[in-house]
């Protein structure tokens, strides 16, 4: 048969165990399988016949002689394109695991992984698994070709998934049709992992400068071990994911239906008693409601400070009002009735099925991974009710393997292998230290020994925030609302000095290598001379050490700027409150250049809502480059709190990764992976 692709055609024959090894070093493989079972979409679906492709010819491979074609090409490096699915219907076909054995090796490769790691490297963003990871996305990319709708078009069926009728018969009764379908997709295959092999090389061969990285000695060595953009590290990460989702996570059904019969009764209990207040919780008209009782409850108890928004409004999150609920019978009643509802709509009112199988996303951006599907099996709630609804399968116990401090300890490494630092924070680890309790003891002048719970928890926050270059505003706001800690400003900047004291080499990890401040004033054209003819002030225009520098960017315009994004009432050092020309002068200047924020913050500077997410979206304008982990990997257009988060984080996760594949491929049956 011969197989036309592009402007050239390739023959394709069935092989036979004579012909022993007939295909290159590096082939293509492609399975035609049974459908998926939509409502069973874990399940693997049946191996049918194969199609292999080394470049110059290419091989049909029936089900039946899957071993032997394996055996035969037990040396060649072989290529998916989706091969957690692919390996997963082999093997369970052939009955073996010794594709796996290949795997350990360095010798699969899948093209759908390296597209979406050659995406992330030069474009920062993590193309989606399905919509934009395709084979045929991948073709007309890589290619400029259309792959051929093929026969099973017609049944919304992709080609490799249609072969039902097929199963067990000889390849000489498969419709023409069917066969040249999938040759198609294995030339393809072919075709498009030598383009991202070529791309790919040539955009490390020009990435020596990015932050991260060590020297090309090094490079090589994470090229060797971990494949280019870690891609070895992904591929067993797809694997094992695919296999905890088909595992499962068994429910108690009797527990979860207690637990959300308690959920409804306390739910409707405190509607009423919400009512008596005059808030007519979830029914219309319920947020006027809400804030006419907050007003009341903020005239009856002046020492208590309810929080306003930007525009004058009670801040009625929770996050706001929470350090109020001890003190107030309304605040305290509203918060567990919305943490109420929350676990019931959000979590415990999805949980319908005895066996729930959450899907897993291998990469996301930051290297960790994702989960959604029947339960978003990484974010199940702290509440030991509802974690207790889940429970092992007949016969098995649950282990939970963790990692103690493990970011710390990747931060630590990166700063000491990575960045060439002396690690005070490593000779810690490895001295077996508790961090927690050491900052504390620091930030607090007293023995480690003598530090309590409740002192070591503040200290959380500090060590897993400042790293990723969190400013005072986010690091209270991460302790409340992960930690439920209450830190004021100055607070923080004690942890802050704590945490500096005793990691003095973070202070170099976490020094920018860049004004911010500065490329803003250039990008947004923030001069003296510009300020003083909006605002007719002219202190920058006349200080003399902006003499001939009247139109020339001025950082301190920068950094001024950057306050109004972040703060409603800027002030400068002194707490002199910024003028009313000053505000006019900046929010003008940020509403210039709105166009390039997400619609959220297009909007806060519509209304003139300053926040840290807008802080954040400002520096995105000038802040983002790329980064290396310790790993190899590289993420483009990260700002500069992603770009510390990535080296510690990705490391990690990258760690976390070849930890699950060394427990799967040792027999354990994971149900669960959190990043």
């Amino acid at each position: 048969m011969q197989i036309a692709f592009g402007d050239r055609t390739y023959p394709f024959e069935p092989w036979r165990p004579e012909m022993g090894r007939a295909l290159s070093p590096i082939f293509s493989f492609c399975s035609g399988t049974t459908a998926v079972n939509e409502a069973y979409p874990w399940l693997t679906p049946a191996y049918v016949i194969g199609a292999a492709f080394d470049g110059k010819r290419g091989l049909f491979i029936r089900r039946d002689r899957l071993n032997e074609f394996f055996e035969a090409h037990a040396d060649p490096k072989i290529v998916f394109h989706g091969a957690a699915l692919e390996l997963d219907a082999i093997a369970t076909a052939s009955e073996s695991a010794a594709l796996y054995d290949r795997v350990d090796a360095g010798r699969v490769f899948d093209t759908q992984l390296m597209h979406r790691l050659l995406v992330l490297g030069e474009e920062g963003g993590a193309a989606k698994e399905k919509a934009e990871s395709t084979l045929k996305r991948c073709a007309a990319t890589y290619l400029g070709e259309a792959l051929p709708a093929g026969p099973a078009a017609a049944s919304g069926n992709a080609e490799r998934l249609s072969y039902e009728k097929w199963l067990g018969r000889p390849t000489r009764e498969i419709e023409p049709d069917y066969l040249e379908a999938l040759a198609v997709n294995a030339v393809a295959t072919s075709l498009v992992f030598a383009e991202i092999r070529t791309r790919t090389r040539g955009f490390f061969a020009t990435s020596g400068g990015i932050w991260g990285f060590v020297s090309l000695p090094w490079l090589q060595d994470r090229i060797d071990r971990f494949g280019y953009q870690t891609h070895h590290i992904q591929l067993k990460a797809a694997i094992v994911l695919r296999a905890i989702t088909a595992n499962g996570l068994h429910l108690d059904v009797g527990r979860k239906t207690e637990l959300e019969k308690s959920l409804r009764a306390l739910v409707s209990e405190r509607k009423l008693e919400l009512r008596d207040y005059g808030y007519l919780a979830g029914e219309k008209g319920c947020d006027a409601s809400l804030q006419a009782v907050l007003k009341i409850r903020a005239r009856r108890g002046p020492d208590l400070r309810f929080p306003r928004t930007a525009d004058g409004r009670f801040d009625a999150r929770n996050d706001a009002l929470r350090d109020l609920a001890d003190a107030d019978p309304f605040v305290m009643g509203l918060l567990e009735y919305r943490e109420a509802e929350h676990l019931l709509k959000s979590f415990v009112g999805k949980l319908e099925k005895s066996v729930l199988h959450p899907s897993f996303d291998p990469l996301v951006r930051s290297g960790r991974t994702s989960s959604s599907g029947d339960i978003n099996a990484q974010n199940v709630p702290r509440c030991d009710r509802v974690r207790s609804c889940f429970i092992p399968s007949p016969g098995r116990e649950f282990i939970d393997a963790d990692y103690a401090a493990i970011e710390m300890a990747a931060l630590a490494q990166a700063c000491h292998a990575q960045f060439g630092l002396d690690s005070a924070m490593a000779k810690e680890i490895n001295a077996g230290g508790d961090l927690h309790t050491l900052v504390a003891a620091k930030m607090l002048g007293k023995p480690a020994g003598d530090v309590t719970p409740d002192e070591r928890r503040k200290a959380k926050p500090i060590n897993f925030g400042t790293p990723g270059g969190m400013g005072s505003i986010t690091l209270a706001a991460h302790a409340k609302t992960d930690y439920g800690v209450t830190l004021s400003p100055e607070e923080v900047e004690g942890w802050s000095k704590a945490w500096f004291d005793l990691f003095p080499e973070m202070g170099k990890f976490l020094a920018a290598g860049r004004d911010t401040a500065a490329e803003l004033a250039e990008l947004l054209d923030l001069t003296p001379a510009s300020h003083h003819a909006s605002t007719g002030d002219g202190r920058f225009l006349r200080h003399r050490a902006n003499a001939g520098l009247e139109e020339c960017p001025n950082a301190i315009l920068g950094r001024m700027l950057l306050k109004v994004a972040t703060v409603v009432h800027p002030s400068i050092g002194k707490g002199v409150p910024y003028s009313a020309g000053d505000l006019e002068y900046f929010w003008t200047k940020l509403a210039e250049c709105s166009d390039r924020f997400p619609p959220a913050q297009r909007e806060a500077v519509r209304a003139r809502r300053p926040s840290p997410a807008l802080r954040l979206a400002v520096c995105e304008l000038v802040e983002l480059a790329p980064v290396y982990t310790l790993t190899g990997r590289i993420r483009a257009g990260a700002n500069y709190r992603a770009r510390h988060n990535t080296v510690f984080q990705g490391l990690a996760a990258d760690g976390a990764k070849l930890a699950l594949w060394r427990l799967w491929r040792d027999g354990f049956r994971i149900v669960n992976f959190i990043h």
